[in-house]
């Protein structure tokens, strides 16, 4: 045990004199009588003590601490856990003794249950529902969660699927817990029929044909056949017989159909079932397309070779709505111009060709720009461009900035994962100044140099006289691509900022005053489904003060009906997941006339259910890789009683500092107010008071 205080020692002795001072004048006239020599001893201690207080004394201990062992129980949540013959046995007894696992550990454990499937929640409420399984968030969030922790071992039940996330097999705990894995499901091939996979495109246009490859698999089904139909919005394209000649079958189609009308077209594909199959939910496999008229033609011309030109180009391609034209500037012809409907300058004007021509045929066919600013930008002509693009103060330097997401934004809307992305994506080469953009633009990110937060536009959107224009002040694009892969496996973050930010520049001015639009038009079954509404004013100023009503209604004629939320100046609905299916969409605001309408797509997730065989080796290799043992779900009980053997599963025990405040002391409150009430009631005795 320790005693510090902040001020130096020797002003103990200023206290023990103030209490000294403190207690002669009060005190001096009856120091002959015994018991106010008694009082002033206690008025004495009293007076130091608080003086000594005003130092702020702190005590350091050092306590012994001991945690248990914690013991995780990981649960596969997925559908594929019941679609065996001992679904009845996992929703009773396995689960009973799933859930007993802290009685039968006993107090000497600290017993923590998770449930997984497409996310992890800490719960032991288990409802074998959800349609993927990530089996390899389970050791992200075990090492993210539970650092330096006590981790003794990690119970998981799982049939050893997965469709979502990385391989398991590539994860291991941080802290070297034992992974105790508990293999459910069944590993016997059954008699099973598979719509495995339907590939199309996701877009088609007006008049063309469309392609659509099925694979179709069978297991344990030889010497049967079953009846292949596709239908079109219920038309039939094709019906044939499939025959299983041999017990592992499978078979790949190519079929091929016309869109001959624009809008979304539901195409259904279906074995029929045969005797004794094991699922039948698989059978079926159901795909959208979405049939447009027209693409738009995207220019993407530049000052000289850089690798932000093929990124961006991957990055619009990503997108089938746009055809994308890439040229250097000296060799763009100005007939061809008028052609585009939105024409990005990469690094234009420049030092070596100021782009007047482009610049002003675009402005007068009222064709948007969207200027990427760079080393080899000539600062001073960026306002040929726009007025807002100016920047003051240059001096031909240059920063490096990161991107801050600017959550007032609203000009369209990001998903929750490009945001959090944006901040995590490599600094561009941004220029140094004032930006004339910083009052006059729609910010979606501003630059972040260093760790501060700047309020200097990075990526601006700018809408002045009906001139449309865009405006990213960095160049080193190629780097955010690259960096969304390796964080994200995938680029749907980049993807998308380029594709809103050309959709922003081509979509024709919207005048209504009442808009509704969902984030997006398709959606996975597993996914939120969100609506973003706005209502303008007479000098269309955004307001948000009448409730917003929306009705969504499917082909069944089934209708849910929802209010929206006011968010920042506008409105903004949460739904939640929804059943698979076309819906359509009325929106009202009270008190007006107008109705906006649309449709959005819900695509039916069947992975569980395309691979209902447990994989108990994967299951062993994760077990041996992690210090643990395999043990089949009847042997639940058994597992639990090994990790109580384990020896090396026990308590740890640690000391650790702890500092406190000494007027925090209980028993010092207590001997403060004994001083008070014992001199008191000497007083009191003696006629003092």
């Amino acid at each position: 045990m320790q005693l510090l205080i902040s001020s130096p020692w020797w002003f103990i002795g200023l206290c023990l004199l103030a209490g000294a001072l403190y207690t002669f004048v009060l005190y001096q006239s009856k120091w002959n009588n015994l018991w106010y020599k008694l009082c002033a001893i206690f008025r004495f201690l009293l007076v130091s003590f608080l003086c000594f207080f005003l130092l702020s004394p702190l005590l350091v201990q050092k306590v012994s601490m001991v945690q248990k062992p914690i013991v995780i129980m990981a649960m596969d949540n997925s559908q594929s856990i019941l679609s065996n013959k001992d679904s009845a046995f996992y929703r009773t007894e396995f689960l009973k003794t799933w859930q007993r696992a802290k009685s039968i550990l006993g107090s000497d454990y600290d017993v923590q249950y998770l449930r997984y499937g497409s996310q992890l929640n800490p719960t032991d409420s288990i409802y074998f529902n959800e349609k993927r399984s990530n089996i390899g968030q389970v050791f992200d969030y075990i090492n993210n969660t539970y650092a330096k922790q006590n981790i003794g071992a990690v119970v998981l039940a799982t049939d050893g699927i997965y469709n979502k996330g990385n391989n398991p097999l590539y994860k291991t705990f941080d802290n070297h817990s034992a992974l105790y894995a508990i293999g459910m499901g069944d590993t016997t091939i059954k008699k099973d029929i598979i719509v495995k996979e339907v590939n199309v495109n996701a877009i088609a246009y007006l008049g063309n044909e469309f392609p659509i490859d099925i694979n179709l698999a069978a297991y344990a089904c030889n010497n049967n056949s079953s009846q292949l139909n596709v239908t079109i919005d219920g038309k039939p394209l094709t019906s044939k017989t499939i025959a299983f000649n041999q017990a592992n079958f499978f078979q790949h189609l190519s079929l091929s159909a016309t869109a001959d009308q624009a809008g979304t077209k539901h195409i259904v594909i279906t074995m029929s079932t045969i005797d004794g199959e094991v699922s039948k939910i698989n059978n079926r496999k159901d795909v959208f397309i979405e049939v447009i008229d027209g693409r738009e033609k995207i220019l993407l011309t530049y000052n000289g070779p850089h690798p932000d030109i093929g990124a961006l180009k991957e990055a619009i391609k990503a997108n089938t709505n746009y055809e994308v034209v890439s040229e250097p500037v000296a060799e763009v012809k100005l007939s061809d111009i008028s052609k585009y409907s939105v024409i990005i300058m990469h690094q234009l004007p420049s030092r070596a060709n100021n782009a007047s021509y482009i610049i002003n045929t675009a402005r007068t066919a009222k064709i948007p720009i969207w200027c990427i600013v760079g080393n080899q930008s000539a600062i001073d002509l960026l306002p040929t461009v726009s007025g807002v693009a100016k920047i003051y103060n240059n001096q031909g330097r240059m920063n490096e900035s990161q991107a801050q997401y600017n959550t007032n934004f609203n000009t369209f809307v990001l998903e929750t994962k490009t945001q959090e992305t944006l901040a995590e994506l490599p600094p561009l080469d941004v220029p140094y100044g004032s930006y004339a953009a910083s009052d006059n633009a729609e910010v979606l990110a501003y630059q972040k140099i260093g760790a501060v937060g700047t309020k200097l536009p990075l990526w601006a959107m700018v809408n002045q006289n009906g001139e449309k224009t865009a405006l990213l002040f960095g160049e080193g694009f190629w780097k955010w691509r690259m960096a969304d892969y390796y964080n994200n496996e995938n680029h749907l973050a980049t993807n998308e900022l380029v594709s809103k930010t050309i959709q922003y520049l081509a979509v024709k001015d919207d005048k209504r005053k009442f808009r509704v639009y969902p984030s997006k038009n398709v959606y996975e079954e597993d996914e939120s489904v969100r609506f973003i509404a706005e209502l303008y004013n007479s000098s269309y100023e955004l307001v948000n003060q009448v409730d917003v009503k929306i009705e969504l209604s499917n082909r069944e004629g089934k209708t849910f009906r929802y209010t929206f939320s006011p968010f920042n100046k506008s409105y903004q609905l949460d739904i939640g997941a929804m059943p698979a299916g076309i819906y359509q969409y009325k929106a009202t605001a009270d008190g007006l006339p107008d109705k906006v309408s649309g449709q959005i797509l819900i695509t039916p997730l069947q992975t569980e259910l395309l691979n209902t065989t447990a994989d108990f080796g994967t299951l062993r290799q994760m077990a041996n890789k992690n210090n643990g043992q395999f043990y089949k779900a009847t042997e639940l009980e058994t597992a639990l009683q090994n990790i109580k053997k384990n020896t090396a599963i026990t308590s740890v025990s640690y000391t650790e500092k702890k500092t406190d405040e000494l007027i925090n002391l209980k028993w010092v409150f207590f001997f403060l107010l004994l001083l008070l009430t014992a001199e008191w009631f000497i007083r009191k005795y003696e006629g003092g008071y």
